[in-house]
């Protein structure tokens, strides 16, 4: 019977160090090979229109039957779609003009297509002053179903009672020359925004290019393959209810804010940005990069002046490539924040690196495995590298300038790479103590354990320690 005891206490204590064994296992996982999967959505480019026969438009400009309708000269009241079918608008050298709502109004239509005409400039009007049916019909250019834009001609969006473009279902752009002046948002998909190229010059009191739709996880996001953008916005200058994925293009983005903004970034999403690659010169007063979820950078030139934060994610910053060219109070933030590769330049009057407790998916930690990053710091109570947990280095160069070097509450580790402090190459991670510079500076934890202070007899085991 004792034997038998013996047996099952061995068993009961074997499997609870298994249980500890795999929570630290996955613990450790977490904090140590977190990684952001990219972004996979699933979306349309094109709609078929090789099959649409050519019809006339009446005098009244209501289309209710699908087919490719051509559009010249003046017009001065809505082009009006009311249909089940798809319909093609070419814009053949066309002015309208409208004095009571949009100017081109979808209320219905399998898709449309407004196919700008190569070597013509179109341009699009609405009235300051609505009194139209459809009291959501805020666009210049509006349409209730999926709508495309493309082909190599010029159009001119001049919105003056709120929005540019509109679509409540999906907006694609492939091509063109456009050219948007908005009381509000400049373009806005509710579902997505989709664009493959193209140039676009927008002013917008309000966004440059949103999507809205938050009810649906797969909807509200927006891409953007290609093609060169000048925004202007007082508010975003792109913003995305949900992903944000940038594959290429041009950016010029530069937010002016005012005393109405609530938010007035570059660019914004509220799950996640994805930038692949591209060229990116972003002025903001609020925020260059920001999503209230995660960011991932994987190649890009990205040059950043910002009054706030360069890059600012919620939850996980993890960069894997590219060059980031920084002037900001603060450069790069999060709770995670993860550096595979890249080239990074930060001059920053706050912190140059930070990680603080924004989100409970992930632990506060900046992580270091590559790259070639400089830090170049303001004067006063600011902090190179600051982490109110851990910070590791297992690999890249990291060079930082300033009072306080590194600052953290958690570990600091040295597992590889190189790491400057003020000129000086060093094997240990200096930690700032009670936000002094200078005389308050102890090293953290070296590979192999803790290593003795130089100043004195303490050892760092990951907090702030008085000298002793």
């Amino acid at each position: 019977m004792k034997d038998k005891k013996q047996i099952i206490l061995i068993i009961i204590v074997s499997i609870l160090a298994l249980v500890l064994a795999l929570v630290f296992y996955l613990n450790f996982k977490e904090t140590s090979s977190t990684s952001l999967s990219k972004s996979n959505l699933n979306y349309n480019t094109s709609v078929n229109t090789s099959n649409l026969s050519s019809k006339e438009v009446t005098s009244d400009y209501k289309i209710t039957t699908g087919g490719e309708y051509t559009l010249t000269g003046e017009i001065n009241t809505t082009v009006y779609i009311d249909t089940e079918e798809t319909v093609k608008l070419v814009l053949d050298g066309v002015n309208i003009t409208s004095t009571n709502g949009p100017a081109i109004y979808v209320a219905n239509a399998k898709n449309v297509v407004i196919y700008l005409k190569e070597g013509t400039t179109n341009t699009i009007t609405d009235s300051a002053l609505y009194s139209f049916t459809d009291e959501e019909a805020n666009g210049c250019i509006y349409s209730k179903d999926d709508l495309f834009i493309e082909g190599e001609g010029t159009l001119i969006v001049n919105a003056n009672y709120e929005d540019g473009i509109v679509s409540k279902d999906d907006l694609v752009i492939n091509s063109g020359n456009i050219t948007i002046n908005s009381k509000d948002d400049a373009i806005r998909g509710k579902d997505s925004v989709v664009i493959t190229d193209g140039n676009f010059t927008i002013n917008a009191e309000g966004d440059g290019i949103k999507s809205t739709d938050s009810n649906e996880e797969d909807k509200g996001y927006i891409v953007i393959e290609g093609g060169t953008f000048n925004i202007t916005a007082v508010n975003d200058g792109i913003e995305a209810v949900t992903t944000l994925l940038i594959k290429d293009g041009d950016f010029t983005i530069k937010t002016t804010g005012n005393a109405s903004s609530s938010s007035a970034k570059g660019l914004k999403s509220g799950k996640l940005i994805q930038i692949d690659g591209g060229t990116f010169d972003i002025n903001t007063t609020d925020d260059a990069v920001h999503s209230d979820g995660n960011i991932q950078i994987n190649n890009g030139n990205i040059t950043i002046n910002s009054k706030d934060d360069a890059v600012h994610a919620d939850g996980m910053l993890e960069i894997n490539g590219g060059t980031l060219n920084i002037t900001a109070a603060e450069g790069l933030e999060a709770t995670y924040v993860k550096i595979n590769d890249g080239t990074i330049n930060i001059s920053a009057s706050d912190d140059g690196i930070n990680a603080g407790n924004k989100s409970s998916s992930y632990s506060v930690k900046v992580e270091i495995n590559g790259g070639n990053i400089t830090i170049n710091m303001g004067q006063g109570d600011t902090d190179g590298v600051d982490s109110n947990g851990d910070i590791v280095i297992n690999g890249g160069t990291i060079s930082v300038t300033g009072q306080s070097t590194f600052d953290y509450d958690g570990t600091g580790t040295i597992n590889g790479g190189t790491v400057i402090c003020n000129g000086e190459k060093v094997t240990s991670l200096p930690n700032q103590f009670m936000g002094g510079a200078g005389t308050g500076m102890m090293p953290g934890n070296i590979k192999g354990g803790d290593k003795e202070g130089q100043t004195g007899n303490t050892q760092n085991q990951g907090g702030r320690q008085r000298m002793r």
